[in-house]
């Protein structure tokens, strides 16, 4: 119950504190992103992968990118989800051996490796979606707003997640 009350504050966080605040004109963090990069990794791929797509659907439906752009949180969400153990494999120290490995003791470098390349497969898949025609201005939203949004989710880690 605790878990579903903390998802249920990081999307209501979301769409009502962090998507009304644009840096810049276009740097939006989306702190979301950390309910599929953190999920246990001992759950079924096919409920991760639901799950996945129904956090990106609520959270385009709540900031209202769903008229303008169509689901692409939802489809972003569900492609980090589908690829999600490709980059844990990345950081484990078992290389393909992840049924051993727990988010909780991750060191610094290893967690970096993981939010940043995370962070920015996620962020430029969801900016690809949304500005089809203009790759520029994709590749400097996906990097700028990937900036920002990796220092939050590690603001987040250390904070609610790591053990002591």
């Amino acid at each position: 119950m605790k878990k579903v009350l903390l998802i249920l504050s990081v999307l209501l966080f979301q769409i009502f504190v962090l998507n009304e605040f644009l840096f810049l004109q276009y740097i939006n963090p989306y702190l979301y992103i950390i309910i599929i990069l953190l999920f246990p990794i001992h759950i079924n791929q096919v409920l991760l992968l639901l799950y996945s797509f129904i956090i990106g659907l609520i959270i385009d439906i709540g900031s209202i990118t769903f008229q303008d752009y169509g689901p692409v949180h939802a489809i972003s969400s569900l492609t980090l989800a589908y690829f999600r153990n490709h980059f844990i494999r990345l950081v484990s120290i078992r290389g393909y051996n992840i049924q051993d490995f727990d988010f909780h003791y991750l060191n610094f470098y290893r967690l970096s490796l993981y939010l940043i390349s995370t962070t920015i497969f996620h962020h430029f898949l969801l900016f690809y979606f949304s500005y089809l025609e203009n790759i520029v201005y994709t590749l400097k939203i996906t990097f700028f707003s990937a900036f920002f949004t990796i220092i939050i989710l590690t603001c987040s880690y250390y904070i609610f997640y790591k053990k002591r």
